[in-house]
């Protein structure tokens, strides 16, 4: 009987595994989808130029995919009353999208709306976050001292210089919220700039690195090519931030290249705007998990659902090493 009941649940795992090795086909009916408008814009309160870009949404079986909406107007109001308008083809320009000119806003609540020929209208609110500088009322603080320098100047070849910097940064605090903020090197390392037709003229670079690995208050972002740094509400957290800057410059004359600056930015950005950032890094670098889980989608605070508006303020640190 043992053995009966053995043979008969082999020849049936036998043809259940053949059924599934055939594979099974099923018909998935993907919903239509109605393009909207998916715009991303990021401003400061000033700035000779800023860049508005609005794409239409594309469905899963679009073969066409998103398309630029060279048509699309913006608006930005303040909720004084004071308004700005610009777009269509009047402020297109090709390989960037809608510039802006001569900005200047003011502080306080923006509503950002975008129209288009057929489309549904968009809309956006942002809060301008305080205005960051080295003094005020919003200021960050820091110490920047040379560790390590090295100076190479020999007749037959270029001058060299080397310096590492132990840089510290407090930044801003207010009780009542959770600021976030962005500090990153303008002129910072980038493996294009070492194409061997622009080799003879690059002059150097900077990185900047958080001294503690893994620093759960630093959080590097590829697309900002910084770091997002987040305050904590009625915590002083970010106190003394400690950071090493690495310099590399090379040139003709060791007295030119040995007095270049380092040139840091210091941004308050929007909640709204970092969590754009945050989960576009994840979108772009996914850490792995689980087979079957769900996608990561991008961070939208627009009606439609696609892009996002975002307002920072900035401040330009300089260091001179002399």
């Amino acid at each position: 009987m043992k053995q009966l009941l053995f043979l008969l649940s082999l020849i049936l795992g036998t043809t259940g595994c053949d059924k599934l090795s055939e594979g099974v086909v099923r018909d998935i009916d993907f919903p239509e989808h109605d393009p909207q408008i998916a715009v991303t814009f990021m401003a400061r309160p000033i700035a000779d130029t800023i860049v508005a870009r609005a794409h239409s949404s594309a469905g899963i079986l679009d073969s066409i995919g998103s398309k630029r909406i060279k048509e699309a107007v913006y608006t930005l109001e303040n909720a004084a009353g004071n308004s700005i308008t610009w777009g269509g083809e009047a402020d297109w320009v090709q390989g960037l999208g809608h510039v802006l000119t001569d900005v200047e806003l003011e502080d306080g609540n923006w509503t950002l709306t975008v129209e288009a020929p057929e489309f549904e209208t968009v809309t956006a609110a942002q809060v301008m976050p305080p205005r960051i500088d080295s003094t005020g009322s919003y200021a960050y603080a820091y110490t920047a001292i040379v560790e390590d320098e090295f100076l190479e100047e020999e007749e037959s070849e270029d001058a060299y210089v080397a310096r590492t910097i132990d840089f510290t940064l407090t930044l801003p605090d207010r009780s009542d919220a959770a600021d976030y903020f962005l500090v990153r090197a303008q002129k910072s390392f980038n493996w294009d700039d070492f194409e061997e037709e622009e080799e003879a003229e690059y002059d150097g670079y900077v990185v900047l690195n958080p001294r503690v690995e893994d620093d759960p208050r630093i959080e590097w972002n590829q697309p900002c090519r910084g770091y997002l740094i987040q305050d904590i509400d009625a915590v002083e957290a970010l106190n003394s931030l400690p950071f090493e800057l690495y310099q590399e410059a090379w040139g003709p004359e060791l007295e030119v290249i040995s007095a270049e600056p380092i040139v840091l930015e210091v941004c308050a950005i929007s909640a709204e705007m970092a969590q754009y950032y945050k989960r576009l890094d994840l979108i772009n670098n996914p850490s792995g998990g689980p087979l079957f889980t769900e996608p990561v989608l991008a961070y939208s605070n627009v009606s439609s659902g696609y892009g996002c508006f975002g307002l920072y303020t900035s401040s330009t640190l300089i260091l001179s090493f002399e």
